[in-house]
């Protein structure tokens, strides 16, 4: 039967690679793209809440004035 070798990998560092200049630029790039796409999340949710108001606000105001309508229209009855 065939031994099994233990095979050990050791974490490369940035380091050990000799180019960390490519690694920090690769990792500013990255943070970058994070960030924009961060903002873009932002603008975009930001919208979607402004025409989510717009329409709660719409249907407050709608069952108000139903209601107001409603109860107007019941006491008038009631009076006359």
């Amino acid at each position: 039967m065939p031994k099994k070798t233990d095979i050990q990998k050791k974490p490369e560092l940035y380091s050990q690679d000799g180019n960390i200049e490519a690694h920090i630029i690769a990792d500013m790039l990255r943070i970058e793209s994070i960030t924009s796409e961060l903002r873009e999340f932002k603008t975009d949710t930001k919208q979607r809440l402004n025409k989510l108001e717009g329409w709660i606000v719409a249907i407050v105001g709608v069952t108000v004035t139903t209601l107001l309508a409603t109860i107007g229209g019941l006491v008038l009855r009631v009076l006359s």
